[in-house]
């Protein structure tokens, strides 16, 4: 196999979510600092985010998308 062979199937494992980490996402999340990076997380669990952060007091909450996962801001 070549080299850029290789390099497609890492970059294309790279962006994808992984469950483990969606799940330590929404059990284990620290509210500490902002802004928080979530990498792996599954896209689909920013609404459930954005209500946690909402019902612990947090204001100008946003999830954005990125590549490897999610970055969450919030302001209290």
């Amino acid at each position: 196999m070549s080299a850029d062979g290789k390099n497609s199937k890492r970059s294309k494992k790279k962006g994808k979510a992984d469950f483990k980490a969606t799940l330590c996402a929404l059990m284990g999340m620290s509210y500490s600092h902002f802004p928080l990076i979530l990498p792996g997380v599954h896209s689909l669990v920013a609404p459930l985010i954005m209500f946690r952060l909402k019902r612990r007091g947090f204001s100008n909450c946003r999830v954005e998308v990125s590549g490897s996962g999610l970055v969450v801001y919030a302001d209290r």
